[in-house]
């Protein structure tokens, strides 16, 4: 295990409710970059992977729209790619994960409902961060992936909508969402924080059930953390901090009720289309 005790005790200290940040996301991803081995900064694509995706989905939809800057692959490379999805013995380019080769076969050959493309390439996601070889990534994930799923269907449930076609991905939680007509989808020894988002589900203020969603990620971080020093995983929790009270300085109400007003939205739209 390396260890990082420069960069760890110099990390300013980093509350969710914070005013001011005195370092930005992207800049500490370069700073850890630079100062990571080869083994360790290979996990920071994990958490570069959400705006990769979002780049493959905007590519699809317009060659020639802007992609986020922090993703690492361009529209070249997605070009690349896409030509040679009919040499079957092409493994994925450079810097191309394996799952973004299968999503453009799938997609080229009809086998994505229409209007399911964004679920089905972050089933496609999740799938591939449970074999990351660090254990924290790996956690963090998974709990994610339950975390949203479990949001879409306390949702779904609430405004009556199909959970079949809307939780992503096909693991025992997904299931339970899935098949049980139960309160808490008989998920609360698998996914204890379904009771706190049970609470949560009717809560009007949606900026506050959101900044509440939140700190029930950060009590996982630091869960995930317990027994971790100065170790990659302690730096992989303060990104994650770090870009979750960065977008909290970028939002405004209007912002937080545009954002949901969206997501039920898109829920819908996608509904309608089976």
């Amino acid at each position: 295990m390396n260890n990082y005790y420069y960069l760890v005790a110099g990390l300013p200290e980093i509350n969710l409710d914070d005013a001011k940040l005195s370092v930005g996301y992207v800049e500490y991803v370069d700073e850890l970059m630079q100062a990571l081995a080869k083994e360790d900064a290979a996990l920071l694509r994990y958490f570069r992977m959400t705006y990769e995706n979002r780049n493959l989905l905007t590519w699809l939809k317009d060659k020639e729209a802007e992609l986020h800057p922090l993703g690492m692959l361009s529209a070249d490379d997605f070009n690349e790619q896409w030509q040679l999805l009919d040499y079957e013995d092409k493994a994925p380019l450079e810097g191309v994960p394996a799952y973004f080769l299968t999503f453009m076969r799938d997609l080229r050959d009809s086998k994505i409902p229409a209007g399911q493309e964004e679920q089905y390439l972050t089933a496609m996601f999740y799938e591939y961060t449970q074999q990351a070889p660090n254990a924290f990534v790996r956690r963090w994930f998974e709990f994610q992936w339950h975390l949203n799923n479990v949001q879409i269907a306390l949702n779904c449930r609430k405004y009556g909508m199909d959970i079949e076609t809307q939780v992503v991905g096909d693991n025992e939680v997904t299931h339970a969402l899935r098949s049980s007509s139960a309160r808490d989808f008989n998920l609360n020894g698998i996914f204890p924080a379904i009771e706190t988002l049970m609470r949560m589900n009717d809560e009007s203020d949606l900026l506050r059930k959101e900044k509440q969603i939140d700190r029930i990620q950060w009590e996982f971080l630091d869960e995930l953390c317990t027994g971790y020093y100065f170790s990659i995983e302690v730096l992989l929790a303060y990104l994650i901090k770090l870009q979750s009270v960065e977008r909290w300085l970028k939002l405004d109400a209007k912002q937080g009720e545009e954002i949901f007003r969206h997501l039920i939205l898109s829920m819908k739209e996608g509904a309608q289309l089976k």
